[in-house]
């Protein structure tokens, strides 16, 4: 997600796993921030926005 362009669930799915959702959330907990868009029905496209500045 660092290109900063939108991905798919489906991608996401495919290139992370299907706990995408929790490694974003760990993500958004080390500062990094996500654009969510619905694209049709109930799929959605997600975008890194700011990645984070912190130190690991």
């Amino acid at each position: 997600m660092s290109d900063s362009c939108w991905h798919s669930t489906e991608e996401l799915v495919e290139k992370i796993s299907h706990r995408f959702s929790a490694t974003m959330h760990v993500l958004k907990k080390r500062g990094y921030k996500f654009d969510k868009r619905r694209i049709q029905g109930q799929q959605y496209e997600y975008k890194l926005v700011i990645k984070s500045t912190a130190i690991a």
